[in-house]
């Protein structure tokens, strides 16, 4: 996830009632270590702060390792059953779309996990590289494509959000992750294999910035919700 991309979040629950929101099940959710390591913001950014208003959050994903409350295939019955069994009034999935070979199937599973009137943020890269997970179909729509993957939805907002460059990133990182990043371009150069792939697509973007679809969606079979506050 985009440091851009979570504050783009954060700030669209923000605009919603705990009541409105809670629990809130975050598919595809990887790792506490991911979340809180890795990519540290995705964490203090979004999930602290609802923590802090006393949202329930569910975290689920393939992997059943710590940090992961509820782990399956969403498209095993069972791992649904579960979910729905705790009510979820929002669901939130990041840049998982493109993953999967068929988005319309999985964004109509996350849309069935939602109480009625409950609320889906969504979102997928726009202009970003190569980068699988263990795939990547290429799978970069607009706010009106992504939003038409769920059927019963209402758009209450839509944008592209812009981030940082490639070279904005290394630069981003100091001298030692410069090097580090470049160590690293540099040695992709002379492999093959996804990764080598991911690390050359990625000079396609050194000087232009990488760009995210996000979404707000309401289901429309129960009663409206406010949205949530433009994005600072």
């Amino acid at each position: 996830m985009r440091p851009a991309e979570a504050y783009w979040i954060a700030a669209q629950l923000a605009g919603f009632t705990p009541d409105q929101i809670s629990p809130l099940v975050n598919i595809g959710s990887s790792t506490r270590e991911f979340r809180e390591r890795r990519q540290p913001h995705i964490e203090a950014v979004i999930f602290a702060p609802l923590r802090e208003r006393g949202v329930e959050v569910i975290h689920t994903d393939l992997k059943p390792e710590a940090g992961v409350d509820i782990a399956g295939d969403l498209a095993d019955a069972r791992v649904q059953a579960q979910l729905r069994a705790r009510r979820p009034r929002a669901a939130l999935t990041s840049n998982l779309l493109e993953h999967v070979t068929a988005p319309g199937e999985l964004a109509r599973a996350i849309g069935a996990l939602v109480e009625p009137g409950g609320v889906v943020v969504a979102t997928v890269p726009r202009s970003y590289p190569y980068h699988a997970d263990p795939i990547d179909t290429g799978f970069r729509p607009s706010p009106d494509e992504l939003a038409a993957l769920f059927p019963g939805f209402a758009m209450l907002r839509g944008e592209v959000i812009a981030d940082s460059s490639y070279a904005g990133e290394l630069f981003g990182h100091g001298l030692t992750g410069l090097g580090r990043g470049l160590g690293s371009l540099v040695a992709a150069m002379r492999r093959r294999g996804e990764i080598a792939r991911a690390y050359r697509d990625r000079l396609r973007w050194m000087f232009r910035p990488f760009t995210t679809t996000c979404i707000v969606l309401r289901r429309d079979d129960g009663p409206a919700v406010s949205p949530g506050p433009a994005a600072g």
